[in-house]
């Protein structure tokens, strides 16, 4: 689809969001093999919370699966142009923004667990990063941004569209109560799902940013 196409079609979420489910079945087999990796990944961080493990360990938990988000961002990105997505986009990873996003997460549950003022702080930390770094992700998986770069432009696209960010994390939500639903057999396809929906969206709101930036 071309790019004026793309512009004339994607303008309401809900063709957006189907565009992602759509093009995210057509390629299920690898995005179940990219999201099974994911899982794969997030083990260490599991076990470490189920035994209580010391806040240090945790945080270090946290990279392996941030590294593999930044991965299957790529995927997504691939999977949501119709490009036809390759396992080994997987390895382009970015270290920064994947650090960004461990020790966000990590600060964020830090200050949760502390209560008091911190917990409010937690609260709003833990918004935020449900807000933005899907975003993130996908813009610096589309325009090739990385790190601090990547993270400004999920914060622009969040500004510009607020609803489409709040409409993305009931989404995930959603994905997270099929997810238990299911006993875990929807596991390994609910982040590529949603990381082609992000994606999708994004491709919708940088068309819309790029036709207003020519029209000024």
């Amino acid at each position: 689809m071309t790019r004026s196409g793309t512009r004339t079609a994607a303008a309401t979420l809900p063709w957006l969001v189907w565009r992602g489910v759509r093009v995210c079945w057509r390629e299920l087999p690898r995005s179940a093999a990219a999201g099974a990796f994911f899982l794969a990944t997030a083990v260490p961080l599991t076990v470490a919370i189920v035994v209580a493990a010391p806040v240090a360990i945790i945080a270090a938990a946290t990279v392996p699966p941030s590294l593999a988000l930044t991965g299957l961002a790529r995927f997504a990105a691939a999977t949501a142009r119709g490009d036809g997505p390759r396992l080994a986009a997987l390895r382009r990873i970015d270290p920064v923004l994947a650090a960004l996003l461990a020790g966000g997460v990590s600060l964020a549950a830090l200050a949760l667990a502390a209560g008091g003022a911190a917990e409010v702080g937690g609260a709003a930390g833990c918004a935020g990063l449900l807000l933005v770094f899907p975003y993130a992700l996908a813009y610096g998986a589309l325009r090739d941004r990385r790190g601090l770069a990547a993270l400004r432009g999920g914060a622009i696209l969040v500004a510009f569209r607020p609803s489409w960010a709040l409409t993305l994390v009931a989404l995930g939500c959603l994905g997270g109560f099929a997810v238990a639903a299911s006993t875990g057999v929807l596991a390994a396809v609910a982040v590529p799902l949603l990381l082609a929906v992000t994606a999708s969206q994004t491709l919708g709101l940088l068309d819309e940013i790029d036709a207003l930036q020519g029209r000024a």
